[in-house]
C-alpha cells in the first residue's frame, strides 16, 4: 500500500472512533434524561442503530438497557388520549 492509502485508512479509523465516542456520549445523556426510553429511541437520539449500540456495549463501559416487555410498551402509550384526540378531530370535520 502506498503512503497515501495508509494515511486515508488511519484518518477513517480516527473518524470512526470519534463517531463511536459521540454516539456513546449522546446515548448516556439520553438515558439519564429518559430512563424508561426504548432502545430504538436511544439509538435514534445517538444517531446509530440499536444493533450498533448493542455491539458498542460489548466492548466498552456503556450498557444498553434491556428491551421493553410488551406490557411496558403498552404502558408507554396512552390509547385513551390518542383516540380522544382523534375523535375531536373528526368532530371538527362534521
Amino acid at each position: 500500500m502506498s503512503r497515501f492509502q495508509l494515511k486515508e485508512i488511519a484518518k477513517r479509523k480516527q473518524e470512526r472512533q470519534q463517531e463511536r465516542e459521540t454516539a456513546i456520549k449522546r446515548a448516556k445523556e439520553f438515558i439519564e434524561k429518559n430512563p424508561n426510553a426504548s432502545r430504538k429511541r436511544i439509538a435514534d437520539y445517538a444517531g446509530v442503530s440499536a444493533s450498533t449500540l448493542e455491539n458498542i456495549s460489548k466492548t466498552s463501559d456503556f450498557v444498553m438497557p434491556k428491551a421493553l416487555t410488551p406490557q411496558q410498551t403498552r404502558k408507554a402509550s396512552n390509547w385513551g388520549t390518542i383516540l380522544g384526540e382523534l375523535s375531536k378531530k373528526w368532530e371538527l370535520l362534521d
